[in-house]
């Protein structure tokens, strides 16, 4: 058992970083990150002209080193950003089609289209810019494919969840709104696909004693993988661990910036939480 008040956290949002190799001088570092720089302000700046973009593209590309790497980060959080609703309107999309036919989903709705359309490019300029950079793990528009396949088939797998949240359950709940009311963000409403993606989580981490996002059980390594298997998605996620109230809880989120900025995302719309021995997961999505 955990002491009283000891209390650990953990969050995640599904936004990426890059750790590149260093310059071999500090000169060539500098004028690296300002060339970096002047090209990510270019290509935010360009904005709805993609013949500017493409043409910043290709000069990174040219450059070489970490040129093409450092772009690729603005570029993925403009893609990152654009899935985390892309990956909750495919989900509805199956759920009001009953369809698990990519083609078909893409043919029934022009919007749905448009986003997967811009969300390719998006992977492909982010592996051009990789593959330029000397790195060679695994492509975006290949994960995206395959995540895609398991939000369509995990979604039409989902079954019936009948869940009643616990007492601490439902106060890290009405805490969580009552913060969200005070900054004047909308509530968040219980899916309990993501209750049951959270208590199964915290059952594994007191199980296999670990307490981290990424998962040592096979096919539950990310909460993305974790919430498809319920039938869900989740967009962030945050943990703590220890033999505490449900207020200390939320309150040490509160004083965690990246635990603050995921239960105070104002675009989330839906919440699961869980409470397992001295496991506490709680997870938010679009």
């Amino acid at each position: 058992m955990m002491p009283r008040c000891l209390l650990f956290l953990i969050c995640i949002f599904f936004l990426a970083c890059r750790v590149t190799a260093a310059p071999t001088s500090a000169e060539e570092k500098k004028a690296t990150n300002q060339q970096i720089r002047k090209l990510a302000e270019r290509y935010k700046a360009a904005g709805a002209d993609p013949t500017a973009q493409r043409e910043i593209i290709e000069q990174a590309i040219a450059a070489g080193g970490r040129v093409p790497l450092g772009l690729r980060t603005t570029v993925y959080g403009n893609y990152s950003k654009r899935t985390n609703a892309y990956w909750t309107q495919l989900r509805k999309l199956v759920i009001k089609t009953k369809d698990t036919s990519l083609d078909n989903l893409l043919a029934a709705d022009a919007d749905f289209r448009s986003n997967r359309e811009t969300l390719l490019q998006l992977a492909n300029v982010c592996d051009r810019l990789q593959v330029a950079g000397g790195e060679t793990e695994a492509l975006l528009s290949e994960s995206f494919r395959a995540r895609e396949e398991k939000v369509i088939q995990g979604t039409a797998r989902r079954k019936k969840i009948s869940i009643r949240l616990t007492k601490d359950e439902r106060e890290i709940l009405k805490l969580t709104n009552l913060v969200r009311k005070k900054h004047g963000l909308g509530k968040l409403e219980i899916d309990t696909r993501l209750v049951a993606t959270a208590r199964d989580h915290c059952v594994d981490m007191r199980k296999h004693d670990f307490f981290a996002h990424e998962s040592p059980v096979e096919g539950k390594q990310t909460p993305f993988d974790r919430a498809i298997l319920f039938g869900t998605t989740a967009n962030a996620e945050n943990l703590a661990a220890g033999d505490v109230t449900p207020a200390e809880v939320v309150q040490g989120w509160l004083e965690s910036p990246g635990h603050r900025s995921n239960l105070l995302q104002p675009d989330m719309k839906r919440t699961g939480v869980g409470r397992v021995g001295g496991y506490w997961t709680a997870l938010y999505g679009l």
